[in-house]
């Protein structure tokens, strides 16, 4: 290692590099003097179209040669003034690299008690006091490596993780957060421009809070100025639609805003994407949340609506609503975490293959096939094709279905269209097929295959593993697939098999 990037906040944060030394045959070089050392813009979210005004102090250490070790240490002052000086951090404690000694400190001078939690195992934490308070210290030598298994889903964490914190529980994280939104949230006249314009289309109230969350989505593009407390601080309503461009915060607080000038009541609600299900472990602190969405509920039944999403379709009712595990509502009197999980009720991916046999075996036979997508799998589809363009993506399947049926060519050009009212995709393609029989030594076969479902499962690459493997869920795929003979008098014996266990169901 010739060269260190030490991170910070200018808007709150001050770095103090304190030692930078090379250690060679025991002796200790003092590299301070003449390492080179420039600050740059940090900025490491940016290809999520986040700015958090981040800055790096780039160090490159001459005369560093094969062998040395080097040993520096730094001071970084300062804490986010959008937290209210509440503390809480976290730190893994085993690693699967090699790691020879760990060091880590809390001094502890408030009088406010400090919450520790571990999770996925025990840390030996040393308490004393001195004259700043509360002395709380972990120190670890030569830990053994854990290695984790490939193809995880992503709340899957087994290392070993402390947790300090202030807030005693998730109600405080609610007074903490309450504050912040409801100064944001506003209905002025350029909001309610807007209102006026959905309520002249839509009677339906259903329809109004569809047709709000589609704005949201596709009218103000997606971009977070996240520098100092805009890291947790949302733009105003009014600001966010004039600028037509926000983070998950800002759309957050333009969908409420524009469902409270229609009288519509919703609520922020804090999650995590990549702890999911596994938050409602984790103790309470500010800093466990990565992403904020929109709930309300309509006719006695609780929506979860994420305004950060493109390419969503179709009525509430059939909208695809998010599934982060559990939410923290905020409102006034919310204490607790909300399990946001649905019990599947609709098929993401339906497949029709109809397969026109010639009398004839040298004549082509023809293949159409039709794909309709639903919830997710639409969106992720309408993001496929506008990205790569319909020609591009017909190229793709055909040569897909190149890779097993042999002699194929295009017969017609692929088509797409929208159901409106349940957003789903359908997309239609016609092949012809020059070689559909295979000769073998008892006349000729063809094969057929759920290629959909097929490609919904597939064998991990480490078969004995300690940790659980990675699958959609749920995904339910119906798949159909109808033969038509032109020439008379074929005949298949009846027959069904279901297979139905703690496998596959």
């Amino acid at each position: 290692m010739s060269q260190l990037n030490l991170y910070f906040d200018p808007s709150y944060e001050s770095l103090t590099l304190n030692s930078l030394t090379i250690i060679r045959n025991n002796e200790r070089i003092d590299k301070l003097g003449s390492a080179r050392m420039t600050v740059i813009q940090g900025e490491s979210e940016l290809a999520d179209r986040i700015y958090n005004g981040s800055l790096s102090l780039n160090i490159i250490i001459d005369d560093m040669r094969s062998g040395d070790i080097l040993d520096y240490s730094y001071t970084v002052t300062g804490s986010n003034p959008i937290y209210a000086n509440k503390f809480s951090t976290r730190r893994t404690l085993n690693w699967s690299v090699p790691v020879v000694q760990q060091n880590m400190r809390v001094l502890w001078g408030k009088q406010t008690p400090l919450h520790i939690n571990t999770i996925n195992g025990a840390a030996d934490i040393q308490e004393t006091l001195n004259k700043y308070g509360k002395d709380y210290s972990i120190t670890l030598f030569e830990e053994p490596l854990l290695e984790q298994n490939s193809q995880t889903p992503t709340w899957y964490d087994p290392y070993t993780q402390v947790y300090f914190s202030e807030f005693d529980d998730w109600a405080q994280i609610v007074n903490w957060a309450y504050p912040l939104y409801q100064s944001a949230i506003e209905t002025p006249s350029s909001i309610l421009d807007i209102a006026e314009e959905i309520k002249a289309k839509h009677t339906k109230t259903s329809d109004k809070i569809a047709a709000a969350l589609r704005f949201s989505q596709d009218e103000v593009r997606y971009l977070g100025l996240q520098m100092g407390t805009n890291s947790h601080q949302p733009t105003s309503a009014s600001e966010t639609l004039s600028l037509r461009y926000g983070d998950c915060k800002d759309k957050t607080v333009l969908l409420i805003s524009l469902l409270k000038a229609m009288d519509i009541e919703a609520l922020p609600a804090l999650v995590d994407t990549e702890e999911t299900k596994r938050l409602k472990e984790l103790p309470p602190s500010a800093s466990v949340f990565n992403h904020v969405i929109v709930t309300l509920k309509q006719n006695g039944e609780r929506y979860w609506l994420d305004p950060t999403v493109s390419y969503q379709r179709g009525t509430l009712e059939y909208l695809e609503q998010p599934d982060y595990g559990y939410a923290l509502i905020i409102d006034k009197g919310e204490s607790a975490l909300t399990s946001m999980a649905q019990k599947p009720v609709n098929t993401n991916v339906s497949v029709e293959d109809n397969f026109f046999i010639a009398e004839k075996v040298s004549e082509p036979s023809r293949f159409e096939t039709q794909y309709t997508y639903a919830e997710f799998e639409a969106i992720n589809r309408r993001s496929n094709i506008a990205s790569s363009g319909l020609n591009s993506v017909a190229k793709s399947y055909f040569e897909y279905y190149q890779g097993f049926l042999t002699g194929l060519s295009v017969n017609e050009a692929m088509t797409i269209s929208e159901q409106e009212q349940t957003g789903k995709l359908i997309t239609k393609e016609s092949y012809l097929i020059s070689q559909f029989w295979e000769k073998t030594d008892e006349g000729y076969e063809a094969s057929f295959y759920a290629n959909e479902i097929q490609n919904s499962v597939y064998e991990p690459k480490q078969v004995n593993r300690t940790g659980p493997l990675y699958f959609d869920y749920p995904n339910i795929i119906n798949t159909t697939i109808k033969l038509h003979f032109a020439e008379k008098g074929w005949g298949f014996d009846s027959d069904q098999e279901e297979i139905d266990n703690v496998v596959v169901q």
